[in-house]
Parts: structure tokens; C-alpha cells; sequence
């Protein structure tokens, strides 16, 4: 090769030299973070570099916020910093055992330098949680033996395959289970971290239950109510994400009612009544949410276990299935009606209240009594039977 045909690769090496910094750049840092539950986050930083560093920025995501939210931190320019940034736990309200990822972005010399942080459990450290896992599933409980533990696995291992029928498998994640000692105790987990209080909570993108056993001799009843209702949340948003917020109120409720492992009695109280006031709620309303007072939410949760058992009578859990599925593509309430069922969400509406309609006390008393009536109607035409010949005889 000829000296004028090196010049070209010599100008692009120059080139490239140019392009970069005389002296390589490098940070050595070394990051920390501590919490009080629901009051502060505390970052820090101690790093060092070649040149000044002259700004410096936190950032932190967890799955549900919807951004990664970014801090400029103060800093006087200097090869070595120490900084903390305090992070108001009231402000940016995370919820409860929540994985914070963090890191930190430096600039020295016009260049961002990126420190890894790491990602922990954002978790309820009032208490000294046992624990116990089988499989992907891991309780944690703060009161009470390991027999309570056992029991919520017992618990989900019967719930999830009778779920499964009716919902089908997504992206399954690990599951955990936390069991608070009392009411008030989850309650003040959820108020520190701006949530509202329902007696059990699910985080689905999280794969968190939290639920109450309150008191050992009905811990099993409470916990077969309360797991099988919030796994049946999670397990949806797992077979519809990322379209979850389109699955109607009604059916969400409706199949995670119908988990809990024995019925409510006051919910058929409040259907009957409402049934023969001719006061139900159209299942129309309740696609995108229930109603705020209490007693109409008693009456929506009454109709929406007692419309899915319906659906489920009528058409089989395959059917609820492929209603699953429809709103997993984005199908609203009345487009997977006609889609799934080839009808509309009204005329199903009307069919189920034809089904729900109460008995006559005449229709009640032969439902109740019929039975024994066809028994001892039968006991007597047997009797007469017998005694026509004896008579003949006479």
C-alpha cells in the first residue's frame, strides 16, 4: 500500500481519537438506601472521579408507577461527593412490598456516568414476618405458628387449579402472600401508603396478596375468603395485562366473589329484595366501576356472583374463558357479549333476572315440601292397595 492510500485510514483514526476525550473518564461510587415504612426514603452516595463531578440526578421506577421518577440532587462540583437525598414517603406514595430499583446519573466533564444502585422490597418492617414457600408461592405471616402459614398454602394449592378453569394461564409470576396480625394493622399499611382499606388488597402487578387472620380458631375461614378472592385478581390481570383495565367491573368481582371458598348470606338477602323492588342495577353500569355507598356496592357485588354463576349454569367455564380472552384483546363489555355469546349485554341482563326471579310462597312451599307430599301421597295409595283385597274378602 502506497503512502497516499494510508492517508484516508490515517485521517479516520484522528478522526476517531478526536472524537473521544483525551483521558478516559471513571467514577467509583458507592450507593445505600434506607426507609421508615410510609414516612421517608433515604438515598446516598459517596463517589469519586477523575474530574469534578458537576451534577447529580436519583432516579428510581417500581411496576406501578407509570414513570420513572427522576431527582436533580445539589452538588458542589468536586472530584469527591457525598450526598443524601430524602425522599418524602407521603409525597410519592409507594404501595407496600413494592421492588424499588434505583440508580444515579453523574455528569463531570460534559459526560453522564451512570452509578447501579440496586432493587429491594419496599416492605412493611413494623413487624418480624416469618416465612414459608412451596413451589412460587411464599407466605409471610407476623403472628401465629407455622400451622398458619401451611394453611394459606393449602389454601391457594386447592383455589389456582379451580380458578384456572374459568381463567385461563398467563404469565404466571411468583405469588406472595402477607397476613397481617389484625384489621387495623393493614389498615394503617394502606392509609401510610395512600391506599384505601378493603379488608384484603391485591397488587397484581406485583404479585402481592395482603390479607387479615385476625383469630386462630377462624383463621382458615377468614383466609379462604380472602385468597382465593385477590388470587382471582391477580390471575385476570395476568391472563388480560396489558389491557387489564378493560375488564369489566361486574366480571372481575363476579369470578373473585365466587372464589371465596364458602357463599355470602347476605348477599342473597340483598338480591331478593332487590329483585322484587325491581331495583337491580344494570349490568351496564357496573362495566367500569360500582357504586360509591355501600349499600348499592353490597347490591353490585350481590348481582355480579350471581350473574357469573349464571353465565357459568348456562354456558359452561369454557364460555367464561373465552370472555377472559376477549377482554385480554381489549374487548369492552358489550363487544365481548356479542363476540363470546352472539348477544348483547341487555339481553343477558334480562335472562339472568328472569332466572333470578323469587318463587310464589305456593311455589316456595311445593319446592320446600313437595317431596315429602309425593311421599306420603304415595305411602297412602300404597296403603289402599293393601286393603282393597282384605275388604274384597270380607
Amino acid at each position: 500500500m502506497s503512502y497516499l492510500q494510508k492517508i484516508p485510514a490515517i485521517l479516520v483514526l484522528l478522526l476517531l481519537l478526536l472524537s473521544r476525550p483525551l483521558f478516559a473518564q471513571e467514577v467509583e461510587a458507592e450507593t445505600d438506601v434506607t426507609y421508615t415504612f410510609g414516612q421517608v426514603m433515604r438515598f446516598s452516595l459517596e463517589a469519586e472521579g477523575d474530574r469534578p463531578i458537576e451534577a447529580a440526578f436519583l432516579l428510581f421506577n417500581t411496576p406501578e408507577l407509570a414513570n420513572t421518577y427522576v431527582v436533580e440532587v445539589d452538588v458542589k462540583p468536586s472530584r469527591t461527593i457525598s450526598l443524601t437525598h430524602e425522599l418524602s414517603l407521603l409525597q410519592v406514595q409507594l404501595a407496600p412490598f413494592t421492588t424499588v430499583t434505583y440508580w444515579w446519573e453523574l455528569t463531570t466533564a460534559g459526560r453522564r456516568e451512570r452509578v447501579t444502585g440496586g432493587s429491594f422490597t419496599y416492605a412493611d418492617d413494623r413487624f418480624q414476618w416469618q416465612t414459608l414457600t412451596s413451589g412460587d408461592v411464599t407466605v409471610h405471616w407476623a403472628d401465629g405458628d407455622l400451622s398458619l402459614g401451611q394453611t394459606a398454602l393449602d389454601i391457594v394449592a386447592e383455589a389456582r387449579p379451580r380458578l384456572q378453569t374459568m381463567i385461563p394461564a398467563g404469565n404466571q409470576v411468583p405469588l406472595k402472600i402477607y397476613i397481617y396480625p389484625s384489621t387495623g394493622d393493614l389498615r394503617s399499611a394502606l392509609r401510610l401508603t395512600g391506599r384505601d382499606w378493603l379488608g384484603a388488597n391485591a397488587h397484581p402487578q406485583l404479585g402481592v396478596l395482603l390479607v387479615t387472620a385476625v383469630n386462630p380458631r377462624t383463621a382458615t375461614f377468614d383466609l379462604g375468603q380472602s385468597i382465593p378472592h385477590e388470587l382471582a385478581h391477580l390471575l385476570l390481570y395476568e391472563a388480560t395485562r396489558p389491557a387489564y383495565e378493560q375488564v369489566p367491573r361486574w366480571f372481575e368481582e363476579g369470578i373473585a366473589t365466587l372464589a371465596e371458598t364458602a357463599s355470602n348470606p347476605d348477599y342473597d338477602l340483598v338480591l331478593e329484595q332487590a329483585v322484587l323492588a325491581q331495583d337491580t342495577i344494570p349490568f351496564a353500569a357496573l362495566c367500569e366501576t360500582f357504586p360509591a355507598d355501600e349499600t348499592s356496592a353490597r347490591l353490585a357485588y350481590a348481582q355480579s356472583v350471581s350473574f357469573i354463576r349464571f353465565l357459568q349454569d348456562r354456558y359452561g367455564n369454557e364460555t367464561l374463558s373465552h370472555l377472559v380472552r376477549a377482554f385480554g384483546d381489549g374487548a369492552g363489555c358489550e363487544t365481548a357479549a356479542h363476540r363470546v355469546l352472539d348477544t348483547s349485554l341487555d339481553r343477558l341482563n334480562a335472562r339472568w333476572l328472569e332466572s333470578v326471579q323469587p318463587l310464589s310462597p305456593l311455589a316456595r312451599f311445593w319446592q320446600a315440601s313437595g317431596l315429602w307430599l309425593l311421599l306420603l301421597g304415595g305411602g297412602f295409595g300404597l296403603m289402599l292397595l293393601l286393603l282393597l283385597p282384605i275388604r274384597r274378602n270380607q
